[in-house]
């Protein structure tokens, strides 16, 4: 039988609260874009971290009466799987957010204008080719068919939403403008300095620095943000 919960105790690390202890019982994410890891369900970004309801009730209310869009589309489901880079948007009231990473390596949304809300920032995963033309999987499930360009896994392009028109490309090379998304250096934003190219079967290594240190880590553990800085709003947090 499948659980559409989760015992607050049992929550990813990446999931943010306001208060662990209040409630033992927290909503499950239905399966979307995003890893269980790497997204959040609707209810718990509605009422634990913009205060939008108390109850489950009142965020199941409120989605059905207003409209709330995640990437400029309506949703109503309030396990909702809401990743890194989504925006959400509430036209009624004027806002408007994008989920990212803060210093603490949790998801959490922030402040964005309108015009910044339809706008979405996707790392390439992964290329391919469908009936003559170049297929880019994004690192927000989507999939995108371009004629033609010089795209690479572990790019970065921004796109609309949710025409899905490609905006801009930036390419990972040096000098390009990064967000960790993993490992124990996760939510920091830094500059690429180096880019390692082991041999087979060896992960790729990247330089990073930032504005107090330096440190290695894993290519994919990045995403490009920009090129000398980032090319939407986040928020910058430096580790001490």
């Amino acid at each position: 039988m499948v659980k559409n919960h989760l015992k607050r105790i049992a929550m990813p690390v990446t999931w943010s609260t306001k208060d662990k202890k209040r409630i033992i019982w927290v909503a499950k994410p239905n399966p979307g874009a995003h890893s269980i890891k790497e997204g959040m369900p609707a209810v718990l970004i509605l009422r634990e971290l913009l205060n939008h309801g108390n109850t489950t009730r009142e965020v199941k209310h409120i989605l059905h009466n207003k409209n709330v869009l995640v990437d400029g589309t309506r949703i109503k489901d309030h396990r909702y799987n809401i990743g890194l880079m989504d925006t959400m948007s509430i036209p009624e009231l004027k806002e408007y957010y994008r989920i990212i990473l803060n210093k603490y390596g949790k998801l959490f949304p922030i402040k964005i204008d309108e015009k910044e809300a339809s706008l979405k920032l996707c790392r390439i995963n992964g290329k391919g080719y469908y009936n003559g033309k170049i297929q880019l999987r994004l690192s927000s499930g989507r999939i995108i068919l371009v004629d033609k360009g010089n795209y690479k896994t572990g790019d970065s392009i921004l796109i609309t939403v949710p025409e899905q028109k490609i905006e801009k490309h930036f390419a990972f090379e040096k000098d390009s403008t990064i967000l960790i998304t993993k490992g124990k250096n996760i939510g920091i934003i830094g500059t690429v300095k180096e880019i390692k190219k082991e041999k087979e079967n060896k992960e790729n290594m990247v330089v990073i620095k930032t504005k107090t240190n330096e440190f290695e880590t894993v290519k994919k553990y990045c995403m490009i943000i920009g090129k000398e800085k980032p090319t939407i709003m986040v928020e910058e947090h430096e580790r001490k």
